[in-house]
């Protein structure tokens, strides 16, 4: 098994336990202003909210995204880690592997929880939705990370929980981590990611530390 120096991980449903509140809100917003949309839907559109808002015919589109945005953001202090995530990061970083968090949610929407768990000195760098013109799976924002290291493609790895975290692997050329925790089959299908051919597939977080090495 490789060994790994430069750790690139996903935000939400990979670190944070956000799904389920980013479920809440699109339905709240949607049901407010009588959108109609079944809850499978929602669901299925939840990694690209414009897409979904198009394919429900809602005419504002960038206005009902950043509503629910802002619900989002008031349930944020709610938010909690993954069990053992802090305690996963905490022993990398100890072990002088380098850590970066890139996440397709804006940069406002992730401090409070950097904040809560002191997780600010734990990444070296963080790329938001602010810093690239395209979001995973485009390769961009790993490739931030990597030249922001002056890391080599072999000793990096992503570590995510969709087929967007796993695809931008792929585009830029690293192994990847897919975290699935039996809670995630309420929001994807694991068989359909594995056709993504993820490098690892962990239902424990902990099991990242036997891959990183």
């Amino acid at each position: 098994m490789s060994s790994y120096q430069y750790i690139l991980l996903d935000w939400d449903g990979n670190l944070a336990q956000t799904l389920h509140i980013w479920l809440q809100a699109t339905i709240d917003v949607l049901n407010k202003y009588d959108h109609k949309h079944t809850k499978e839907e929602v669901i299925e559109g939840l990694p690209d909210l414009q897409s979904l808002m198009k394919r429900l015919g809602i005419q504002d589109v960038e206005g009902i995204v950043d509503e629910i945005k802002g619900e989002v953001q008031n349930l944020l202090p709610k938010v909690e880690l993954y069990p053992d995530a802090l305690y996963v990061l905490e022993i990398l970083k100890s072990k002088g592997k380098k850590l970066a968090l890139v996440t397709s949610s804006n940069r406002h929407l992730v401090l409070h929880s950097l904040k809560k768990y002191n997780l600010s000195k734990i990444f070296d760098v963080i790329v938001t939705r602010e810093d690239v013109v395209n979001t995973k799976p485009h390769p961009e924002p790993l490739e931030i990370a990597i030249n922001e290291f002056k890391a080599t493609k072999s000793d990096t790895i992503m570590i995510g929980d969709s087929d967007k975290d796993i695809g931008a692997a792929n585009n830029v050329g690293i192994d990847s981590v897919l975290f699935f925790p039996p809670e995630h089959t309420h929001y994807y299908d694991l068989e359909e990611f594995k056709n993504f051919k993820p490098t690892y597939i962990v239902d424990d977080f902990k099991k990242v530390l036997d891959i990183v090495g």
